[in-house]
């Protein structure tokens, strides 16, 4: 009898024992089971975009922001892991020095670029445009180039300052710097030292991006430049049927008188109201430009 005893009491030992094994497994089981369940709380990416109108979105008809607004909703509709939240530092007119001088001086713009995931650039068209102003009426061809030759040198000290600039409050965040366009190209084709100039800012800016790391160069020149007239067949045509302008026919003061809209002719990608800035269509393009480069580098947008 005691040995019998004893064995019931053993083996309800051993099945206390494995229920509680049992009970143990299945609540970890289903803990794992429901924690699998449950969707991942999407990632939060802030992206600061500093520079000028371009990056403000002067021209963007619904008055969002242009480029910076529609990106952010290009990557929430696209990535389902991501919310992305964005910052416009954007101010019409500024050169890059004084787009410099609020990277170094603005409290509110450098905690965002702090904090920021991904920085985008806008910069140049304005350095351009005074460089434009003050030399587009010199008819010497020779002189003309020694003056882009100086511009050129001045020019890329500016913007090797500003990227340095922004790298210093943060080390090793993703910079995308866009290039810039002539926005006059459709209206007076013939003028080519104004396209001439663009390309060299273009290049001593792309110059300088490939000479830092983690920055990227996005060249907007060609698609917001030439707008419809993509082909050279079209681009000849387009030359034919505008009007005929030398740069050694314009003072001073021409360059805004061509941006008044004279041509019969219009640029679909540039805005309708001052033939200068992106419309909607040009933001787009744009944007476009920039997560097609922001994938080859964001892994979270590769996911």
């Amino acid at each position: 009898m005691k040995h019998q005893k004893k064995r019931s009491k053993s083996k309800l030992i051993i099945w206390s024992i494995l229920i509680l094994i049992f009970v143990t497994v299945g609540v970890f089981w289903a803990v794992g089971h429901l924690d699998s369940n449950q969707p991942t709380k999407p990632k939060t990416v802030r992206l600061t975009a500093i520079g000028d109108s371009l990056t403000y979105g002067v021209g963007d008809s619904s008055g969002k922001g242009g480029y910076t607004n529609l990106i952010r909703k290009k990557v929430n509709r696209s990535q389902h892991n991501v919310v992305m939240t964005t910052s416009n530092f954007g101010i019409s007119g500024e050169t890059t020095d004084q787009i410099n001088h609020r990277v170094i001086t603005s409290k509110k713009l450098q905690a965002s670029i702090k904090q920021a995931d991904v920085i985008t650039v806008t910069t140049g068209g304005n350095d351009m445009l005074h460089f434009l102003k003050s030399n587009i009426g010199i008819q010497n061809d020779k002189l003309l180039s020694q003056q882009l030759k100086k511009y050129s040198l001045v020019y890329q000290k500016r913007v090797t300052r500003l990227l340095e600039s922004i790298r210093h409050l943060n080390k090793h965040v993703q910079l995308f710097v866009f290039g810039i366009y002539n926005p006059v190209y459709v209206y007076f084709p013939q003028v080519s030292f104004i396209s001439r100039s663009i390309q060299v800012n273009n290049q001593i800016t792309k110059r300088v991006v490939l000479g830092q790391s983690n920055v990227h160069f996005i060249p907007i020149d060609k698609k917001l430049s030439d707008g419809q007239y993509q082909t050279a067949q079209s681009r000849a045509k387009l030359r034919k049927q505008t009007t005929v302008f030398n740069h050694s026919d314009m003072a001073a003061g021409e360059l805004e008188k061509m941006l008044g809209g004279q041509s019969t002719e219009s640029n679909k990608y540039l805005s309708d109201e001052d033939h200068f800035h992106p419309n909607k269509l040009g933001y787009g393009i744009m944007t476009n430009l920039l997560y097609k480069e922001m994938r080859q580098y964001l892994n979270w947008l590769k996911e």
